[in-house]
């Protein structure tokens, strides 16, 4: 098992946790800290616990999860032979599932499971965590449009938590859920800067605004 390193993102936001990870037959464990290294990949031996959003950018909190199952595969009987690479045990997500609590009053957000994202991913069975995740956004579409207009540059920043649950079936037709995780992201607005023509807007993995207010930056840095 490799040693993880905890990222702290944002030093006063509550950490992370997961529940019912015995419970599940599949599982979401640590969230993989994020690196723009050809592309945008998960490493594979630090994970965070919190984020920031500046909601000036537009963007989404983006994470991924490290992924385990607990199935196995079944195998079948073809022409007196055993073949045990079969796909029956495989898990297929088919939709995430958000909840949310604000930090500060006021603060309208959906009703508990009422903001809903279609995905499609394929698990096999015994996926090891060290070796899987998946990427996906902490808000809901709806949350997010609730956010970025509730939030404007000035006010008070948000802590959200955000409580995330896959649903989908096995390949046997077995309706399936993953356990809950929540993952907390304070959110805030600045005034978006004026950048020269060779410059971006900051943000990890390119997305603006992500882990610390939107400054300009070069290409690449």
């Amino acid at each position: 098992m490799k040693r993880l390193m905890v990222v702290a993102v944002l030093a006063m936001a509550p950490v992370g946790c997961v529940a019912n990870q015995g419970d599940a037959p599949v599982r979401f464990l640590n969230t993989r800290a994020l690196e723009a290294n050809d592309g945008c990949t998960a490493a594979a031996d630090r994970f965070i616990t919190r984020g920031s959003l500046d909601l000036a950018g537009y963007g989404n909190y983006l994470i991924a999860p490290s992924v385990e199952t607990n199935t196995v595969n079944q195998p079948i009987v073809i022409d007196g032979k055993t073949v045990t690479n079969t796909g029956l045990g495989d898990i297929i997500l088919t939709e995430l599932v958000y909840s949310y609590q604000a930090s500060r009053p006021g603060v309208r957000l959906p009703a508990d499971e009422e903001d809903r994202v279609p995905i499609y991913a394929v698990f096999r069975p015994e996926t090891d965590p060290d070796e899987s995740y998946l990427f996906m956004y902490t808000f809901g579409a709806k949350a997010l449009a609730a956010l970025q207009e509730q939030v404007q540059a000035g006010d008070e920043s948000v802590t959200v938590l955000s409580t995330i649950y896959a649903e989908g079936y096995t390949s046997s037709g077995q309706k399936v859920k993953s356990n809950k995780f929540t993952f907390p992201v304070t959110v805030f607005a600045t005034t978006l800067p004026a950048c020269a023509d060779d410059e971006v807007y900051s943000g990890t993995c390119g997305i603006p605004g992500m882990d610390g207010p939107i400054t300009c930056v070069n290409p690449g840095s």
